[in-house]
């Protein structure tokens, strides 16, 4: 059984570098990874027509991020990526990489459990029929919905911090779940810092494409889904920069006989 991978204790600024070399990854293929968004967001969008796809989708997305990984490490080192690279994951370390999706589908649907029998009942009633709601109801109401927001992140952002590097580390460096989840856990908690500077800048670079959503008349869901795609590409080259940084994974080098291929 491998060992949880170790992770550099990184500074607040690191955070900000992550993002920059995003990008710097992006302008290395741009019209691939925009090609891997349009399938994944097709994948995604497909699964909406029911909650057990949906549900499957959850499952089954760590594989097409791992599929990410693989072509990012290559087009890093200067090789080509052809788009069936995307699905790399389904022909390698399917079981771990599918495993990490239903630990987090099961872990969100117990948090959203709990959040239902701390305040199912109360909001239930004030969603349906809020004139009916007594002030002491309403007050109750608040004080069950601020234990359930304590007890959701509390539970909710370490599982999004295990979650988060753990394709990576599947993928790239062939740990199993358990100690994929572990090490993108411990990582993110020895650099915190940079991590709160990376999720700023990201939050921050999301509600600006939000905004120009709105202003062009999408309605809120729409503008959300918008921003969140658009973002797509960046986000995930932007992991992978930090997770090269925090677990020191190297490039391989390309063959000699290979030539960078452009797009």
């Amino acid at each position: 059984m491998n060992a949880p991978l170790p992770a550099t204790r990184l500074p607040a600024v690191r955070g900000w570098r992550w993002i920059v070399e995003g990008w710097h990854l992006f302008m290395c293929k741009p019209l691939t990874w925009i090609v891997f968004t349009v399938i994944t967001w097709l994948f995604v969008k497909s699964s909406a027509a029911h909650p057990l796809l949906m549900a499957a989708a959850s499952v089954v997305l760590p594989v097409l991020l791992g599929g990410w990984s693989t072509a990012i490490r290559a087009a890093e080192a200067g090789k080509s990526v052809p788009v069936n690279m995307l699905f790399s994951g389904f022909r390698e370390r399917f079981g771990d990489l599918s495993a990490i999706g239903a630990v987090s589908l099961m872990g969100n649907v117990m948090l959203w459990l709990v959040m239902f029998a701390l305040v199912g009942d109360l909001l239930t009633e004030a969603v349906t029929r809020p004139e009916s709601l007594s002030p002491e109801q309403a007050q109750e109401l608040q004080s069950r919905m601020s234990v359930a927001l304590v007890i959701m992140l509390a539970l909710g952002v370490p599982l999004a911090m295990a979650v988060w590097f753990a394709p990576l580390l599947v993928a790239l460096d062939g740990l199993r779940t358990p100690q994929a989840l572990l090490s993108s856990l411990r990582g993110i908690l020895r650099s915190a810092l940079a991590f709160t500077v990376y999720t700023a800048v990201l939050a921050i670079v999301a509600w600006l494409l939000y905004s120009v959503a709105a202003a062009l008349g999408l309605s809120r869901p729409a503008s959300i889904e918008f921003a969140f795609w658009l973002l797509m590409p960046l986000l995930v080259t932007s992991v992978y920069a930090g997770y090269r940084d925090m677990f020191r994974a190297a490039p391989e080098p390309a063959p000699a006989d290979e030539a960078p291929s452009a797009d």
